[in-house]
C-alpha cells in the first residue's frame, strides 16, 4: 500500500481526510479490493490523496458512470449559452441530422425532454448497452448512435413511472451534445465542463469508447474531484440554472436522479452522491468502479477501484465513508 500521509508515533486527533482512508482501507480489505485511489476535499480544496497498491489517486482510472456527471456539466453549457432552449426541450425540436441519426422513433419517444433525460424520467427501459448489448457493437465513437437507435425504436413505458435509470438517457444526451455543437463529444466536454475545472487529462478511454457518454471517462480520482467542485454552489463552477435544477425535486427521504448526480435534501443543504461499476468480456479494462459523495458538511470524495463488486458492498462503501466524514476523531 502507498499512501500520502502515514500516521505518527503520538497523534491525538486525526483529521477528517485520515478517518476517511482508514475507513476506506477497512472496507476494502472486507470486500477483497486490492488496488484503489481516493482524493478528498474539504471546501473545494484537496486535503487528501491516497493510493493502494497499483493505482495512486493520480492514476487516470475508468469511472464508469460517473462519467454522467461530465456530460450533465458539459450538456448544461449549451442551455447556459442558448444553444437550446431549455430543459424543456423535446427531441422532435432537434435538427433533423439527429432523427436521421437515431430513428425510426416508437411512439411517444419524440416528446421526451432533455429533462426527462437527465432525470431518467424518458420510460426508456430497454437498456441497449447491458448484458450481451455490446456484442457485435464496435469499440468506437459511433456505436452509440447504435445502441440509442436499438433502444428508441423500443415502446416506451405507458404506466406512470418516477425514474427508471438507463444507460442510454445519458447516450442521447452525449449524441445531442455531438449534433447541436458539430464537434467530437469527447473534444467538446473536455474543452467546455473539464479543462476549465481542473480536469485537463481526462479522455475517453481506449478500450472503453462504446461506453461514452454515460460510462467511457478515464480520469484520475484527484481530477475528478477537482471537476465535481462545480456541484458546490460555494465554487463558482456551475450556473444558477445548474444548481436549481439540481435541488427542484430533491427531497429528504429518498435520493432523486438530477444532473448527472443523485440528490438527497439535508436539513443544511443537500448531500450528493454516485456509484459507477461495469463489467463486460468485450470491454478493457473488463469490470471497475468508482465513488463520488459531496456531503453537506464540505467534504467530498472520489474513489476509483478495479472491482465490480455487489450493491450491499457499494452501498457500505457509501455509509462507511459518510459516517468517516462526519465523524469528529
Amino acid at each position: 500500500m502507498v499512501v500520502v500521509w502515514a500516521p505518527g508515533p503520538a497523534r491525538a486527533q486525526t483529521t477528517v481526510q485520515d478517518r476517511i482512508n482508514s475507513a476506506l482501507g477497512t472496507w476494502m480489505a472486507v470486500n477483497g479490493v486490492s488496488n484503489a485511489g481516493m482524493a478528498v476535499m474539504r471546501d473545494n480544496r484537496l486535503v487528501g490523496s491516497y493510493g493502494y497498491n497499483q493505482m495512486s489517486a493520480e492514476t487516470p482510472a475508468h469511472v464508469a458512470s460517473l462519467s454522467k456527471a461530465i456530460t450533465a456539466v458539459c450538456f448544461l453549457s449549451l442551455i447556459d449559452d442558448r444553444r437550446l432552449a431549455g430543459f424543456r426541450t423535446a427531441l422532435y425540436s432537434l435538427p433533423p441530422s439527429f432523427l436521421d441519426a437515431t430513428g425510426p422513433w416508437s411512439p411517444g419517444v419524440a416528446n421526451i425532454t432533455v429533462e426527462q433525460l437527465l432525470r431518467h424520467r424518458s420510460r426508456i427501459y430497454i437498456d441497449t448497452s447491458q448484458g450481451s448489448g455490446l456484442v457485435g457493437v464496435p469499440n468506437a465513437d459511433s456505436s452509440d448512435v447504435i445502441l440509442i437507435r436499438r433502444a428508441l425504436a423500443e415502446h416506451l413505458l405507458t404506466m406512470p413511472v418516477s425514474e427508471i435509470y438507463n444507460n442510454i438517457n445519458y447516450a442521447i444526451l452525449g449524441y445531442i451534445i455531438q449534433t447541436i455543437t458539430q464537434e467530437s463529444y469527447e473534444s467538446y466536454c473536455r474543452r467546455t465542463a473539464l479543462a476549465p475545472r481542473g480536469a485537463p487529462n481526462a479522455r475517453i478511454g481506449p478500450g472503453t469508447r462504446a461506453l461514452g457518454a454515460f460510462g467511457g471517462w478515464e480520469i484520475s480520482a484527484v481530477e475528478y474531484a477537482m471537476f465535481a467542485r462545480a456541484y458546490d454552489p460555494r465554487s463558482g463552477l456551475l450556473s444558477q440554472a445548474g444548481h436549481d435544477f439540481i435541488i427542484a425535486l430533491a427531497n429528504s427521504s429518498s435520493p432523486t436522479a438530477s444532473l448527472g448526480m443523485f440528490v438527497v435534501r439535508t436539513a443544511t443543504g443537500r448531500n450528493l452522491f454516485h456509484h459507477g461499476s461495469w463489467s463486460s468480456t468485450v470491454t478493457t479494462p473488463q469490470q471497475f468502479s468508482s465513488f463520488f459523495a459531496m456531503w453537506d458538511n464540505g467534504i467530498s470524495v472520489t474513489v476509483t477501484y478495479d472491482r465490480n463488486l455487489t450493491d450491499s458492498a457499494r452501498l457500505d462503501l457509501d455509509n462507511t465513508l459518510r459516517r468517516a466524514a462526519y465523524s469528529s476523531g
